[in-house]
């Protein structure tokens, strides 16, 4: 799986973390701004030979940072 984050729900998503064979995934995120909302989406990946395939992207999760 690859993690994207963003900064405002239809901001510019950047890739934060891959997660490789596993079958039940999380993810944290440490040194975020206390009282920012922080945007979060997931997709599948698979590496068949040298060509890697992508997933559609999840649903959009939003973080508020306590």
């Amino acid at each position: 799986y690859v993690v994207y984050m963003a900064t405002s729900k239809n901001g510019t998503y950047s890739k934060v973390a891959t997660i490789k064979g596993a079958t039940k995934i999380s993810y944290v995120k440490k040194s975020l701004t206390t009282g920012k909302t922080y945007y979060f989406k997931v997709r599948a990946y698979k590496t068949a030979g040298d060509q890697t395939l992508y997933g559609s992207y999840s649903a959009i999760k939003s973080v508020k940072v306590k």
